[in-house]
């Protein structure tokens, strides 16, 4: 047998080509590479990810969290975005809290305070840039947490309503998915493939099956079960003409029947097998009758670093097979594709280079063992992978063993960026694969590569140069865009926006609109939160414009929620301890506003709380609808206004009206607290309208030169600043918006007892004993910080997680004892 296949090894660090043959690259490779580079550097992919102090909660504790961002080639942790969105999800997948994050070098701190009313379930949390959102909500980090809570005493408080959900979900469905992937993408007659098989609930999460393959005719051809997690394989060899069904047998020991897909009768196989140090990669054809041999292409990828790249002949039924060094590969999810010589790719095989790649971390503290009140000093040493001292920032959480058993299973910063967030879909236990390098756990982790497909790019688009749209904006700032249309929905292009401000001084700016309609304006500081509103009037050529504003709340798709852990005794357990620091905390913390009071009675009346509409004290005329007659039987607010103000005119018809104030002229209009220009009062409905108030003279003198013609102040009955008008026929034009301010993390509450001031009061910290979100290893990669136990005895684990300046993840553990 005759081979053909060469090779270009593609050095990533100095990008050079060199060839195992005389002559340059094939300009089919030399494609590939600059579409790839330019893939990269214009979608420019970034990666989120959370560590928290744990992942249990008891209702009413904070959720302490440390955030990263990371460009997604390099995992380089400093990215042109500056501005993540953290959201918390209840079991329903309705947000409940969203944290907006000001970035500095990639990372920043943050919390979410439970109320302690909150229903117990599976919470989730989701983190994610404007600039990921145009890649789709399935680049987001996210991860489920438990929250606990004792309904018994929610309900027994004053005041509290009990939770009305169950505390425990309903059984799952025993419906199960199961899918058969073959590897390369397809079944080809006459050649053997490996199939890929993964089975899953009705959550998403792995069941363990097994079954037969049979024919058409009922007769068995091979055996498979899962391996782990509802993942496994088999071989198969399908003939011309025939149809395959797999026959699985379910944990309930119901039998289900599943149709494999068909083979084809011509195409390509490829296979990747793991050797101690190298892939091999083996490709196998079947061409139709007559055909000459085919010019094929194998390209190895890792985040777009092109490694390899090959290129040769092969001719039916020959098997051709090349071997390529590991250690030329960063560590990571490795992606093979074969191309045929039309340039289409015909076969991709996911593959993982070294599965215990990152930072090594080494957490030593001073002492093995401490006593209640000890101060404990911990020495943080972080190197690369060659043993180099490793520069970088860190988060630190120290947990009782006890109340927060060790997940080795679990998601850490490495799990994620190196593998979960180059995969399609949830991807269960991920710490799993990263345990050790025994055969049975590459064994699973091939496995998982086999059944979970890259996410990225498609190729054909991709080499078409073809990258598709951005809608949202890359965030250095806060910003505010949407998208203007006119009639039938149709894009409003060349249209300038107006947006209105309004703080310590109102200010007007415009933007245009683009070829697709849409706007952008950008530079809020989120310093302070602030009221805005986006106006488009109607003009000649756009009647009834519509705007859509890119909202920063997004609800996620229905998705079931997962079942809580049947861990009866650790939780009440865990509740008790819980619910003695909540006590704690709520009146010592650097946070605590809570004053305790004896037994005091007080009466009074319940306060008036103001309106953040306003900015002014007191109208010189106030007309509320519900006090006239017949109100909802005008045609607009404008048409009720007439007559009823003395030195106000109000003339015109019901469509066309124009309003004006003796001795002022024409009077400042204001929405809810936002100036709109009069066409935008000649449409809203009288029945949306709780008051009209109108300001005179020095009464106006609070909106400068703007109000010296007056003002009249609608004010609504649904007045929400963040109250989508868009379907709205009665505003057309207006979206009024509130921009939210950067999150300020609050302190943990780590009480020292260097001196005698703190002596006297309780300390139970013991689920999360200590919490550090800005833990940085110098250029010697060595960090030093120090933190006292609490009352609470019992072995302690410290936790490390964070990422390198040069962009390597670590993730490391330690612990020390607490004695009586």
């Amino acid at each position: 047998m005759k081979r053909y296949l060469f090779s270009i090894l593609v050095l990533v660090s100095a990008c050079v080509l060199s060839t195992a043959f005389q002559g340059p690259p094939d300009a089919f490779i030399e494609l590939i590479i600059k579409q790839l580079t330019r893939f990269y550097a214009s979608t420019y992919p970034e990666k989120s990810y959370l560590q928290f102090d744990k992942d249990t909660y008891a209702a009413g504790e904070t959720v302490w969290f440390k955030a990263y961002l990371v460009e997604g080639s390099s995992h380089m942790p400093d990215t042109l975005s500056r501005v993540l969105y953290v959201d918390l999800l209840a079991p329903n997948q309705k947000v409940v809290q969203q944290r907006v994050l000001s970035l500095k070098g990639g990372t920043s701190p943050g919390d979410f305070q439970l109320a302690d009313s909150l229903q117990q379930g599976t919470y989730t949390v989701r983190a994610y840039t404007s600039w990921m959102r145009n890649a789709g909500t399935g680049y987001f980090f996210t991860r489920p947490l438990t929250v606990w809570s004792n309904t018994t005493e929610v309900a027994s408080r004053p005041g509290r309503r009990p939770a009305t959900t169950p505390t425990t979900n309903p059984p799952a469905s025993r419906w199960l998915d199961v899918q058969f992937f073959p590897e390369g993408g397809q079944f080809v007659a006459g050649l053997t493939s490996i199939v890929g098989v993964k089975a899953t609930d009705s959550y998403g999460m792995g069941v363990d099956i097994q079954g037969v393959i049979q024919d058409e005719a009922g007769q068995v051809v091979t055996e498979f079960r899962s391996e782990h997690l509802g993942m496994g394989r088999f071989q198969l060899k399908p003939e011309a003409g025939k149809r395959y069904v797999a026959v699985v047998r379910q944990p309930d020991g119901q039998r289900v029947r599943h149709e494999l897909p068909a083979a084809q009768p011509t195409g390509f196989t490829m296979r990747v097998l793991q050797l101690s140090s190298s892939y091999q990669v083996a490709i196998q054809c079947k061409l139709p009758p007559n055909t000459p041999a085919e010019r094929i292409t194998v390209v190895g990828h890792v985040r777009g670093q092109v490694v390899y790249a090959g290129q040769g002949e092969i001719s039916d039924g020959n098997t051709f097979s090349t071997n390529i060094p590991k250690d030329r590969f960063p560590g990571g999810v490795v992606h093979f594709t074969l191309f045929d010589s039309k340039q289409m790719a015909r076969c991709e095989r996911l593959a993982f280079t070294n599965s215990s790649p990152g930072l090594r971390i080494n957490l030593q503290p001073d002492k093995p063992s401490y006593g209640p009140r000890e101060k404990v000093t911990v020495n943080v040493a972080v190197t690369d992978e060659a043993g180099r001292p490793a520069p970088g920032q860190f988060s630190l959480a120290v947990n009782s063993t006890v109340l927060v058993p060790l997940d080795s299973s679990a998601t850490d910063i490495r799990t994620h960026l190196l593998l979960t967030s180059d995969l399609h879909g949830t991807v269960e236990q991920p710490g799993y694969y990263f345990r050790n390098q025994k055969p049975d756990t590459r064994q699973a982790l091939d496995n998982l590569l086999l059944t979970q497909g890259w996410r990225r790019f498609v190729w054909k688009p991709l080499l078409a140069n073809k990258l598709g749209s951005f809608p949202y904006p890359l965030e250095q700032t806060l910003a505010l865009s949407g998208q203007v249309f006119g009639n039938k929905q149709v894009p409003a292009k060349g249209i300038n926006v107006s947006l209105f401000r309004f703080g310590s001084a109102q200010d007007i700016t415009q933007a245009p609109t683009d070829s697709a309609g849409r706007f952008l304006f950008m530079g809020f500081t989120g310093r302070d939160t602030a009221r805005l509103l986006v106006q488009v009037p109607s003009q000649k050529g756009l009647r009834n414009p519509n705007v859509k504003l890119d909202r920063r709340i997004i609800e996620p798709s229905k998705t079931p929620t997962r079942p809580l852990p049947d861990a009866a005794p650790v939780r009440e357990t865990f509740l008790t301890s819980s619910k003695r620091q909540q006590v704690v905390e709520r009146q010592y913390s650097p946070d605590a506003k809570t004053i305790l009071l004896g037994n005091v009675t007080v009466k009074g009346k319940k306060p008036v709380q103001p309106d953040s509409r306003r900015i002014y004290g007191q109208a010189d005329v106030v007309l509320k609808t519900k006090d006239i007659p017949a109100a909802s039987s005008y045609t607009n607010v404008l048409q009720l206004l007439q007559g009823r103000v003395a030195g106000v005119s109000v003339t015109g018809n019901p469509m066309n009206m124009n309003v004006q104030i003796r001795g002022l002229g024409t009077p400042l209009f204001l929405i809810d607290g936002i100036p709109v220009d009069v066409d935008a009062l000649n449409s809203i409905p009288v029945t949306d309208v709780e008051s009209v108030e109108v300001l005179k003279g020095a009464s106006a003198a609070i909106y400068g030169s703007r109000g010296g013609g007056g003002v009249i102040a609608i004010f609504t009955k649904r007045g929400s600043p963040d109250y989508d008008f868009s379907n709205d026929p009665a505003r057309p034009g207006i979206q009024p918006y509130t921009m939210p301010r950067f999150y300020q993390a609050r302190e943990f509450y780590a009480p020292t007892y260097a001196n005698t001031k703190n002596a006297s009061i309780p300390d139970f910290r013991s689920a999360t004993l200590f919490w550090s979100p800005t833990v940085r290893t110098d250029a010697n990669g060595q960090a030093t910080l120090s933190f006292y136990t609490s009352e609470e005895a019992g072995p302690f684990r410290m936790t490390l997680e964070g990422i390198s300046n040069a962009g390597s993840p670590g993730h490391g553990t330690g612990s020390f004892q607490v004695n009586k």
